[in-house]
């Protein structure tokens, strides 16, 4: 916003200005009547120099008055001396007729006055006038003639005997120009006690303006017209005179009541580059959008102190009124509101406008809606009797735009935008304050085809926040539990709320998989489930897996998910408990439960599952409409190698005697080092998988699909189970021969032999031995042999293939072959998301968090915030205008060759160059050294 305000631009004129320096409406002459030239006291009308001074020379003005002149000279041959002055009421019919009359009445001060304003006229200086206003005469005449002969001093007209006729009007006019204003004639002519009289008063003013229409009759007519009367109408277009529509002549209107306003612009230079300024604001904001920005930028100039939005609103607003409207009820109505801006901003635009303060003029045009306003305004103030930013503001705009058009017409966003914004202020902090604080909160603001009115009827929306308003905090949060188990997990009935309020829900203690969902943020879910688990002296404790909040603010305490749940219940109330709802009360109430759908949903999520070193959380993915109980089993469910890896060692250790399924099965649910399963059915799959790979045996079955496990099913690993001497030709063991292909036949068979008998020297043994096909004992040139026989790494590395005599490693390296693959091992555990409002604090975090020893294998770092100008230089950009306007969200990872130590990474974070308004976020891979 710029520095100045109004004071420092312009002054205002001296009509308004009091003698201590300050505005004063009072001063204003709003309002004229031409009964008041005839007053034996002095009054505002009869003061030629004042009227004068306060007219501004109007297109329109200057065209009456130089075909009065034209008419009224004798020498000249222009014949159209009868003019209609159309408008509603208060449009400055009377103000026009008034200056016409001081200017032919005063010729020597209306001729300087025209000089003044460079209009080229030449005012005859002899002119009679009569200025009749029709409902304050001196008189009660019935006849218009009558009474027309009286203040023009023609005797003859008066005798009521006859009307006068074309000829005796030119003929008593006896050569004198003369002036003749007629005002408020229609109801005048219409009274019910003047009936009798009418077709001698339409005649006579007909003839009237027929002789104002001779070139031998120097005389002009006015007359007055608010188009109320038709046969008022057909007399006076009879003659075809020059008719002047006051009602659509708005830039006059505004260049009147600014000339009435505005004294003088004291810095036309400070003017215009405030135009600019703010043109350039709209130019920058994408939700305005105007067709030519030019035109806007020169009509704020030429409207200042007032935007031109404003002016045209008002205008618009009064002209439609028939009780102290358009430019006369409007000009004191301005003056009011520059004085109280006057020291206050350096524009005035729609929402400067105190609507509250001046609900008294708006009730004229509105009453039963300006009344659901001032509701509406009680509602929407604080305890204190302010509001929190915009609101008022956003409140009088939507007033303004429905004023007369209740339910029907409304201000858009655009509107909305133009009536607040200027430089500093975001134009996004504007329509979020009306989306999220007066929509749906100002009961009777109804949202119309793009646009938002206020209307007499309730807003379905506000009726569900009236209801929402008693519904308890437990209440909102209860709702919220339910909706993720029963829309987000679908409804399974082994989902359970951490800590869940109005209910004292256990989660139970079995073999199933239990998904707990937390709807807390930033919590040490270490400690939560260790107290769901042996806090609660639990039995199956690797049967739970925590899901979590992934954003920084939980879900039982974000004020907006807690309204609109408070609004869902308000809604489901109200539908069970009233049978007759607005209507749109359905399509509302399932718009706020969608709405919270998608705001719960937003929130998560984090799965974590227990490790024999704490938890380990995983992203949730929650794309689109994803089932959040599908989602999270895919991130549960075991590797099948780790799992096959946890299954082998567990009988391995079990020794000869091996375990029963059932020991094995309750160990996997029991202990939290191991996999977590979702389904029994993964650990029967793993041992079938074992026992088909000869790794471990299930009852009498070896090397077999298992047909079944039953509780007492044994497992026994296979180093453990003897060999039947059935199958020693079977055996998949490669002998070697020691003495080498070239030795001697008595000497002792090479497969009889091992490595042992020939030396520990691996290198010796495998240049200089023979490796024989278990099979058939033929020589081994490669990993496979003409008999069929073949292997291969994995093999080798399972134990499958073994060598009598010789390491594994030896039989790879004579063969050629490369280690196989290990099955992939979880990484390093991640700790837990850090977030900060900005880097000192986040340095200050990592210290406290990260342990001296512990070494950081994988960094994640997230950085948002809003670029300022220093900002942008950063980047090479040089743009006042940006400042504030653009948003940076950068990721940056790290995965070093070598762990990085816990002060090498303080040291690459301070290092880190951060918007100065940002907040960030760093997820760490950490080895503890435990």
């Amino acid at each position: 916003m710029a520095e100045g305000v109004l004071s420092d631009y312009i002054v205002p004129s001296d009509e308004i200005l009091s003698s201590d320096g300050t505005i004063n409406p009072s001063g204003l002459l709003d309002e004229v009547s031409l009964y008041n030239l005839y007053d034996d006291r002095d009054s505002p009308e009869k003061d030629a120099e004042r009227i004068l001074e306060i007219t501004y020379p109007t297109n329109t003005l200057s065209t009456i008055t130089k075909n009065t002149a034209e008419t009224l000279r004798s020498d000249s041959d222009f014949n159209e001396g009868g003019q209609i002055i159309g408008g509603g009421y208060g449009s400055g019919k009377s103000h026009i007729e008034l200056v016409i009359y001081h200017l032919f009445n005063s010729p020597e001060l209306g001729q300087q006055w025209l000089d003044q304003q460079e209009i080229s006229v030449e005012l005859p200086t002899n002119t009679r006038t009569a200025a009749l206003q029709m409902f304050n005469l001196d008189s009660d005449y019935n006849r218009l003639s009558e009474a027309v002969g009286d203040y023009l001093g023609i005797d003859q007209w008066g005798d009521g005997t006859s009307l006068p006729t074309v000829h005796e009007i030119r003929d008593t006019l006896e050569g004198r120009p003369t002036l003749v204003l007629i005002d408020e004639f229609e109801r005048w002519f219409g009274m019910a006690d003047r009936v009798e009289y009418q077709d001698d008063n339409l005649a006579f003013l007909q003839n009237l303006l027929e002789a104002a229409g001779r070139d031998d009759t120097q005389l002009s007519v006015f007359v007055s017209l608010l188009y109320e009367n038709d046969d008022v109408q057909a007399i006076t277009q009879r003659t075809n005179p020059f008719t002047h529509d006051l009602s659509s002549r708005r830039d006059e209107k505004i260049d009147f009541i600014l000339h009435r306003l505005v004294g003088d612009v004291t810095d036309p230079e400070g003017v215009s580059s405030l135009a600019k300024e703010y043109t350039d604001v709209y130019r920058q904001n994408d939700q305005i959008q105007l067709e030519d920005y030019q035109d806007m930028e020169d009509r704020i100039e030429r409207y200042y102190p007032f935007h031109p939005l404003l002016l045209d609103l008002l205008m618009e607003k009064y002209s439609e009124q028939r009780i102290s409207s358009d430019a006369r009820g409007l000009l004191r109505f301005l003056t009011e509101i520059l004085r109280d801006n006057f020291e206050e901003t350096d524009l005035i635009l729609t929402g400067n406008v105190d609507v509250f303060g001046y609900t008294d003029r708006f009730q004229y045009i509105d009453n039963e809606l300006v009344g659901k306003y001032i509701n509406d305004y009680h509602r929407l103030q604080r305890a204190d009797g302010e509001f929190d930013d915009l609101i008022e503001e956003l409140l009088n705009i939507v007033l303004l735009h429905s004023l007369g058009r209740g339910g029907d017409e409304g201000a858009n966003k655009r509107q909305m935008l133009m009536g607040i914004i200027r430089k500093g202020i975001n134009a996004h902090r504007i329509v979020q304050t009306f989306t999220e604080d007066v929509y749906g909160h100002a009961w009777h603001i109804h949202r119309i085809n793009g646009e938002y009115a206020f209307d007499t009827e309730e807003n379905p929306a506000a009726r569900i926040e009236k209801k929402a308003e008693d519904i308890h905090k437990h209440d909102a949060i209860h709702r919220v539990e339910s909706l993720i188990r029963e829309d987000l997990f679908d409804g399974k009935n082994n989902v359970s709320i951490l800590d869940p309020v109005n209910t004292d829900r256990d989660v139970p203690d079995n073999k199933a998989l239990k998904i707990v969902v937390s709807l807390g943020a930033k919590r040490n879910y270490d400690e939560d489930f260790e107290e769901l688990t042996t806090g609660q002296e639990r039995e199956f404790n690797n049967t739970l897996v925590l899901v979590t909040p992934a954003k920084r603010s939980g879900v039982d305490t974000n004020t907006g998910i807690i309204e609109l749940g408070r609004k869902v219940v308000a809604g489901e109330q109200l539908k069970r408990d009233e049978g007759v709802l607005p209507e749109g009360f359905d399509e509302i109430h399932d718009q706020n439960y969608q709405n919270l759908r998608d705001r719960v949903r937003d929130k998560y999520g984090t799965v974590h599952t227990s490790t024999d070193r704490g938890l380990f959380p995983q992203d949730l993915p929650t794309g689109g409409n994803t089932d959040f109980y599908t989602a999270t089993l895919s991130v549960v469910e075991p590797d099948t190698s780790q799992l096959r890896s946890e299954v082998k060692n567990a009988v391995k250790n079990a020794g000869a005697s091996g375990i029963q399924y059932e020991h094995l099965r309750n160990d996997f649910y029991r202990n939290t080092s191991y996999t977590t399963l979702t389904s029994e059915e993964e650990l029967e799959n793993a041992i079938d998988s074992l026992c088909r790979d000869g790794v471990i045996q299930v009852g009498n079955y070896f090397e077999k699909r298992v047909g079944s496990l039953g509780s007492d099913t044994n497992l026994v690993h296979e180093q453990y189970i003897a060999e039947d001497d059935d199958d020693d030709e079977e055996e998949t063991t490669i002998t070697i021969d020691t003495t080498g292909t070239d030795s001697d036949d008595s000497e002792t068979e090479a497969k009889g032999e091992t490595a042992s008998q020939t030396g520990d020297d691996d290198s010796t043994s495998a240049g200089s031995s023979t490796f024989a096909c278990p099979q058939c004992g033929e020589e081994l040139e490669g990993t496979s042999c003409e008999c069929g026989f073949e292997f291969d790494s994995s093999d080798i590395q399972d134990g499958t293939i073994s060598v009598e005599g010789a390491t594994t490693d030896e039989l790879l390296r004579k063969f050629g072959l490369d280690k196989p693959d290990r099955p992939s091992v979880r990484p390093h555990p991640v700790m837990g998301t850090l977030d900060a409002d900005n880097k000192p604090d986040l340095i200050d975090r990592l210290e406290r968090d990260i342990g001296i020893e512990w070494e950081i294998h994988e960094a994640e770092i997230t950085v948002k915030g809003t670029l300022s100008t220093n900002d942008l230089e950063e980047y090479g950009i040089s743009a006042d205008a940006l400042d504030n306007q653009v948003t940076l969200d950068e990721t940056f990872e790290f995965t070093p060759d070598e762990p990085l130590s816990r002060q090498s990474f303080l040291s690459l974070v301070w290092d880190l160059s951060v918007p100065e308004k940002a907040t960030l976020s760093v997820s760490l891979q950490v080895d503890k050294n435990e």
